[in-house]
């Protein structure tokens, strides 16, 4: 039960952390997951009502984790698409030359553009 119990505490505060984008604490809590997952393991299955009582918690717990994860990481992919786009955008010499002005430079069509997405 205690077990659970610990491994409910840390998929609480993962959860927490993903909520507020805190990758540094996500990662923290990872290894923090990582061995109460083991501690839960050892533990072997539950025996008693108030084992079952606190793995269902415990499992109600990581549905809400792992969703709000997967949304994360759906964010995460989204950002890393536009900026791979933005760029792929910005290192294109054409993107602030006009046909018939003068040639900038690479360094300056960089900069522009990522003065503009940002």
């Amino acid at each position: 039960m205690q077990a659970a119990q610990q491994l409910q505490a840390v998929l609480n505060q993962e959860t927490a952390a993903a909520r507020r984008a805190s990758l540094p604490e996500l990662t923290e809590l990872m290894e923090a997951k990582r061995d109460a997952l083991a501690e839960l393991e050892a533990a072997g299955p539950a025996a008693t009502a108030a084992e079952r009582d606190a793995l269902r918690a415990m499992l109600a717990v990581a549905e809400e984790n792992a969703l709000v994860l997967g949304a994360v990481a759906g964010a995460m992919e989204a950002v890393q698409d536009r900026l791979r786009t933005e760029l792929s955008a910005a290192a294109d010499p054409g993107t602030y030359q006009g046909t018939g002005g003068p040639r900038r430079s690479l360094r300056h069509t960089l900069a522009a553009s990522i003065n503009r997405t940002a």
